[in-house]
């Protein structure tokens, strides 16, 4: 089912961008000039919301939704160029806070360095010869540009063009056109038609199509030849195929006003993407198996187009993780006290921790500004081992102590607590096991 809701984003990604002109506005250079970009910074914000039936769900599923509902994802790209790349930001986990991630990328290696781990995780990159990565550059564009001229326009009432417009990137002032448009998965078997016939008719698109599937064919050894008629074919058989596509039950839930994607982009002079903020819809999901709605939202801004960019190295470490380090190596590299990681990992890979009791905590709600303090002991059923992580936390949810044990009783301090009482919510990890459930510990107020 997933597999053919990415084809449906993919067709529905495509189809909003390949217009001819609108308002004197050629919406067709903003999709062939995107190839053009050779460097660039820009800043993006992804967020993501889900919904579904925490009772349909099976439990393993419930902890990946639980842990990705309401999640963010913050970094800034500086692309010095077509090889050499960096990332820096921040996944979000709702209610359990920042994972910082860094990465590197050139001719030779990727480093990705992710919620400053001891060792960063180092890949090795085949980029390939400089004749080599030119082929594919003008390959794609050989491609593209057949493509574009032949995809349809979205509907009049879907697509608003705004041109010789003012815009703020990155704090700079843009002169530019602004484009909104939406795409409704009902209407894409009518746009993918659409498509279809004006590329069969197209005899120059089909040739240049050809040429380049050749030259890649060639490229990579292997001489086997296309012709125009067996492409022509492949694009009959694929439009005989629509019908059944509009019939099968699968799509035909997914194939409704509930699933969409909106977008508005802001165009430079030049026809480059400057800032957009697009988002995807899905409402209707078939077999979800308790998830019944997904919303993607995802805004960026980019700037330095084909200026001198350098992208940010990651310092050197002593020593790397490879591409093959098992989870647990990688576990190893992370602060099981603080690393937001680290919780989200575990509760993935491990059974729970058993949760404390309450008789194991007591609570000293100090007067004035001596500190609390939370004290845990061990009991005949429940010991607290050596190196399990205890964590306090508020009534909100944020994080007030954590320790490390380093014998059967644990004492954390807390600045404050209040003049007044209230509950402190402690929970206990041991190794090659998940964060327990939270237990609620009342305190009293401080003595007047």
């Amino acid at each position: 089912m997933f597999k053919k809701l990415i084809v449906l984003i993919m067709a529905a990604i495509l189809l909003i961008t390949g217009c001819q002109a609108v308002n004197g506005v050629d919406l067709n250079k903003m999709v062939l000039n995107s190839a053009q970009i050779k460097s660039s910074q820009s800043k993006t914000t992804l967020s993501l919301d889900l919904k579904y039936s925490k009772t349909k769900v099976d439990k393993e599923t419930l902890k990946v939704l639980n842990l990705l509902n309401h999640m963010k994802l913050e970094v800034e790209t500086k692309m010095q160029d077509s090889n050499t790349v960096s990332l820096a930001g921040n996944i979000i986990l709702y209610k359990k806070g920042k994972i910082p991630v860094r990465l590197y990328m050139d001719k030779k290696q990727m480093v990705i360095l992710l919620d400053n781990a001891k060792k960063p995780i180092r890949i090795p990159v085949d980029s390939g010869s400089s004749s080599d990565q030119q082929l594919i550059k003008d390959v794609q564009t050989k491609l593209l540009a057949p493509v574009v001229r032949n995809l349809p326009n979205p509907f009049p009432a879907h697509l608003k063009v705004t041109p010789n417009t003012t815009f703020k990137v990155h704090g700079a002032t843009v002169k530019g056109h602004r484009v909104q448009a939406q795409v409704y998965a009902n209407e894409l078997p009518k746009l993918l038609e659409t498509f279809l016939t004006n590329l069969s008719k197209d005899e120059k698109a089909i040739a240049d199509i050809v040429n380049a599937v050749n030259e890649i064919n060639k490229a990579a050894g292997d001489n086997t030849k296309m012709t125009k008629d067996e492409f022509k074919a492949g694009i009959e058989q694929f439009k005989q195929m629509l019908p059944e596509l509009k019939n099968d039950p699968a799509y035909k839930s997914l194939l409704t006003s509930k699933n969409n994607l909106k977008t508005d982009i802001f165009l430079d002079k030049n026809y480059y993407e400057r800032k957009t903020s697009t988002t995807l819809n899905i409402n209707s999901i078939p077999d979800g198996q308790g998830l019944t709605g997904v919303t993607l939202k995802i805004n960026n801004e980019t700037w330095n187009i084909n200026k001198k960019v350098t992208a940010s190295k990651i310092k050197r470490y002593s020593n790397y993780l490879n591409e093959n380090a098992t989870p647990e190596q990688f576990l190893a590299t992370l602060d099981k006290k603080k690393s937001v990681l680290y919780s989200a990992m575990t509760s993935m890979m491990y059974q729970p921790s058993k949760a404390l009791n309450k008789s194991q905590v007591s609570v000293t709600n100090n007067k004035g500004k001596k500190a609390d303090i939370i004290t845990v002991k061990s009991i005949k059923n429940n010991s607290i081992l050596k190196g399990a992580v205890i964590k306090v936390y508020s009534n909100g949810g944020n994080l007030l102590a954590v320790i490390e044990a380093k014998s059967k009783t644990a004492v954390l301090t807390v600045k404050q607590l209040g003049k007044n009482s209230g509950k402190v919510y402690v929970t206990i990890q041991h190794a090659k096991k998940a964060e327990s459930a939270k237990v609620a510990i009342a305190y009293k107020a401080e003595k007047r």
